[in-house]
C-alpha cells in the first residue's frame, strides 16, 4: 500500500527536520509549507521531504486540501496526516494504518482519550475539548472520543469523497461530518502525544477553541436546523421568562412594572417565535433537498 505522510507546517523549524525524518520510514513524506516566514521548507527537504509551498498563510484547511490533492493525483493509497510540532510520535503511524490495512476503517483517528494521554492536557483545555467533542457529534452524528486531533489516517476513498471547505483548524471536524454523512466508516485507536514541545500553541487558546465552536455550529445548523434554531429559541425563551419575572415582580409586590425588563422579554419572546418558526422552515427544506 502506497502511503503519504501530510505534514501541515508553519514556522515549524525547529522540530519539521527530526518529524520527517521519523516519517519517512513508514512511507513518503510530503510537508505543505502553509507561508512560513522561517527554514521550515529547506529543513524539510534536507530531512528528505517533498515539498510544496503556500506564499501566503492559508491555514491548516487549506495545507491538508493541498495534500490530499497531490495524493490524489499520485496515486497514493492512503495518506497519514501528522503535525509539525513533534506532540505526535511518528512510530504510532502504523497503529493508524492497521485498521485500513484490514479493511475495517476509512479513516482512523488518533484518539488521547483512549489510554489516558489527555489527562496531561492542562484542564481548561480539556474542557474546550469536551465542548468540541459534543458539538462534533451532534453535527456528524459520530461518537469521537477526539474529534480534534490531527493525527488520523485515510484511504483513497475516504479522499475521494471528501469535499471540504474548512481552512482553519475547523477541518478535523469537517472531515469527521462529511465521511460521516456518506456512510463512510471512522474508527479511533489510542495515541500518546508531548506537550514539552517549543512552539506549543501559535493561536491563543480561547479565541481558537470559540472560532472552531463557531464554524462547528454552522455544521450543524447546515445538518439538524431545527436542532440548532430550536435550543437557541429555547435560550430566547428563558431569557425572556427572567427579564418578566424582574419585571413584574415588583408588580405584584405593590410596586410598579419595571418597563425595562418587561420590554426586554417582549423582544426575546418574538426572537424565540421567530428563531423556533426559522428552525422548522429549514428543516422542512433540508428534507426537501435531500429527498430531491
Amino acid at each position: 500500500m502506497r502511503t503519504l505522510i501530510i505534514i501541515p507546517a508553519y514556522n515549524e523549524e525547529l522540530t519539521i527536520g527530526s518529524v520527517v525524518t521519523l516519517a519517512k520510514k513508514y512511507g513518503d513524506v510530503l510537508v505543505v509549507d502553509d507561508g512560513s516566514i522561517d527554514r521550515t521548507s529547506d529543513i524539510a527537504k534536507k530531512a528528505g521531504a517533498i515539498t510544496l509551498r503556500h506564499e501566503a498563510n492559508k491555514g491548516k484547511g487549506q495545507a491538508l486540501k493541498t495534500g490530499f490533492r497531490y495524493a490524489l493525483e499520485n496515486n497514493y493509497d492512503a495518506v497519514v496526516c501528522l503535525d509539525a510540532d513533534g506532540q505526535h510520535d511518528p512510530d504510532e503511524i502504523p497503529l493508524l494504518l492497521k485498521p485500513i490495512l484490514n479493511g475495517e476503517a476509512d479513516m482512523v483517528i488518533g484518539s488521547r482519550y483512549l489510554n489516558g494521554a489527555h489527562k496531561n492536557i492542562p484542564l481548561y483545555r480539556r474542557l474546550g475539548l469536551w465542548v468540541l467533542n459534543k458539538t462534533t457529534a451532534l453535527a456528524s452524528g459520530a461518537k469521537i472520543t477526539d474529534s480534534q486531533s490531527g493525527f488520523r489516517a485515510l484511504n483513497r476513498k475516504a479522499l475521494e469523497n471528501l469535499e471540504l471547505s474548512a481552512d482553519g483548524y475547523h477541518v478535523e471536524s469537517e472531515m469527521i461530518h462529511k465521511l460521516s454523512e456518506k456512510g463512510l466508516r471512522i474508527v479511533e485507536v489510542p495515541i500518546n502525544v508531548r506537550y514539552d514541545v517549543p512552539n506549543k500553541h501559535k493561536k491563543h487558546p480561547v479565541t481558537h477553541g470559540v472560532s472552531v465552536l463557531m464554524k462547528i455550529v454552522s455544521m450543524i445548523g447546515y445538518k439538524r436546523p431545527l436542532l440548532l434554531f430550536g435550543v437557541l429559541s429555547l435560550i430566547s425563551f428563558i431569557i425572556a421568562g427572567i427579564l418578566g419575572y424582574l419585571g413584574l415582580k415588583p408588580y405584584y409586590n405593590g410596586g410598579r412594572v419595571y418597563l425595562t425588563q418587561a420590554i426586554g422579554a417582549g423582544i426575546f419572546t418574538i426572537i424565540g417565535i421567530q428563531l423556533f418558526i426559522a428552525g422548522l422552515t429549514l428543516n422542512a427544506l433540508a428534507k426537501i433537498v435531500k429527498g430531491g
